[in-house]
């Protein structure tokens, strides 16, 4: 078993638990991270590739006026998709920041994250606190952690989450 997941509601500090980890570990780190940047009334959410810090896409684009929603699944096929293939071959870590229901019918997406998901490499992730066949498939897998993130536990899950990771590790070839 070398999955982990967090999940918990939105802004309860999953992405921060996960970049703080990530700090702890001494590993080749690829994949990618879900970042939301304001731009006037928009909210744009991009991903940020972790194998080299430098490709990015936008993947959502929310107008705050009236709520509507622009996606770009495209990117998943081909941008995201290329960072997870790069990330698998030469990468010991790979995060995925974060997994919803919006890529429950990306198959070619969907389809690298159950490759990684079945190799030997660590998978370190977010999930959306969604209920979709994408999401319900990870959870239900017998060789994933999943933890939920509370304001309770959140000050002291991150030393739990660095001590799964550590011992990830000593399992693993790296």
């Amino acid at each position: 078993m070398n999955n982990l997941f967090l999940t918990g509601r939105i802004g309860i500090g999953k992405s921060t638990i996960l970049k703080n980890a990530l700090q702890q570990i001494n590993l080749s780190v690829g994949g990618y991270v879900t970042e939301r940047i304001y731009e006037g009334y928009y909210r744009k959410y991009i991903v940020k590739s972790l194998y080299d810090n430098e490709e990015e896409y936008i993947i959502i684009k929310v107008d705050s006026r009236d709520n509507s929603k622009e996606g770009f699944a495209n990117v998943f096929e081909n941008g995201v998709l290329s960072i997870l293939d790069k990330s698998l071959k030469n990468r010991d870590l790979i995060v995925l920041d974060e997994l919803g229901c919006t890529e429950n019918n990306i198959d070619i997406f969907t389809s690298k994250i159950f490759e990684i998901l079945n190799s030997e490499k660590i998978a370190f992730g977010v999930l959306k606190d969604d209920n979709c066949e994408f999401i319900n498939e990870i959870k239900n897998r017998d060789d994933v952690i999943v933890l939920t993130v509370t304001e309770e536990n959140r000050d002291y899950l991150f030393k739990e989450v660095v001590k799964i990771l550590k011992s990830f590790m000593k399992k693993s070839k790296f």
